[in-house]
């Protein structure tokens, strides 16, 4: 390659899209927002509505987002369409699991922390280029994930209603972990799933 061609040719940034980075920062500026207000929430309009299985619900919560992500996975094209299902049918097992032993037995609203930042992950990880060979865009999306995981738990030990917990953490990182696998395998913009 020549100087010319190197010229032509536009270079990428660390962001992949600007609309997808502003979902992001809306989603997780929405969720630090509401902490001092989501449990009465929870407790007055939405628990209600999901008892008496709730349980139930957040796996019926993850199978559509599931179905979505095979849509998705189906959609971005025959480059590793089957190990892409194959890898999204495990994650949702994986899921299932966590919610029927590492959960069992806790609120439910407890629940909603693995959802919460795997959709999070899903819109930080469409937003930044993610690339094997230049690792900017995977480090500032797992920095900025990291960040607002943290933030969401470490500031509810300031709120008089709030309760720090190392389990919460625990899910807003496994939501991430699990939202960016699903990610990965769905993705048309996935490193896996191109050529």
């Amino acid at each position: 390659m020549n100087v010319a061609d190197a010229e032509a040719r536009p270079r990428q940034g660390w962001l992949r899209s600007w609309p997808w980075a502003g979902g992001a920062i809306v989603g997780a500026g929405a969720a630090l927002a509401t902490i001092p207000y989501a449990p009465n929430w929870w407790f007055r309009l939405i628990l209600p509505r999901l008892r008496p299985h709730v349980t139930l619900w957040f796996v019926a919560a993850g199978a559509l987002i599931l179905g979505g992500l095979i849509a998705w996975a189906w959609k971005a094209g025959p480059v590793n369409r089957r190990s892409a299902l194959g890898a999204l049918t495990a994650l949702m097992l994986v899921y299932v699991l966590i919610l029927l032993v590492m959960y069992w037995g806790e609120p439910p609203a407890k629940k909603w922390h693995i959802i919460q930042y795997g959709l999070l992950a899903g819109v930080t990880f469409n937003a930044v280029r993610v690339d094997l060979r230049r690792w900017r865009g995977l480090v500032l999306g797992c920095a900025f994930l990291l960040l607002i995981g943290t933030a969401d738990e470490v500031s509810q030990k300031f709120i008089p209603t709030r309760t720090f917990r190392w389990l919460d953490l625990f899910g807003n990182y496994l939501g991430s972990l699990l939202g960016f696998c699903g990610w990965l395998a769905a993705s048309p913009h996935s490193p896996w799933r191109k050529d």
